[in-house]
């Protein structure tokens, strides 16, 4: 059986040297590459698997409730030390 990096299973591949900058040379501009952005936004927006009404409801449901239990849970612990504190200090 052969290992791993012997099969070339999981291996960075190589990298490339940056070219150099040729002097006065210039790239895109940055309005182009400002519409480059947008349009790959676009298209990767487009692939996205939008949930549905339902799933965005009951997703929403959950976080709201466990919000709600963990807020409880930590303002009980909350109110049990300041009573706890208050009572050994003796304010």
């Amino acid at each position: 059986m052969a290992r791993l990096t012997e099969a070339g299973v999981n291996q960075q591949p190589a990298r490339v040297a940056p070219r150099p900058a040729v002097p006065g040379a210039k790239g895109p501009s940055i309005w182009d590459r400002l519409v480059r952005y947008a349009r790959e936004v676009w298209a990767e927006l487009k692939r996205v698997d939008w949930p549905s009404r339902t799933e965005l409801v009951a997703s929403t449901i959950v976080v709201v409730a466990v919000l709600a239990v963990l807020s409880a849970y930590l303002g009980a612990w909350d109110a049990l030390f300041t009573w706890l504190f208050t009572q050994v200090l003796g304010r």
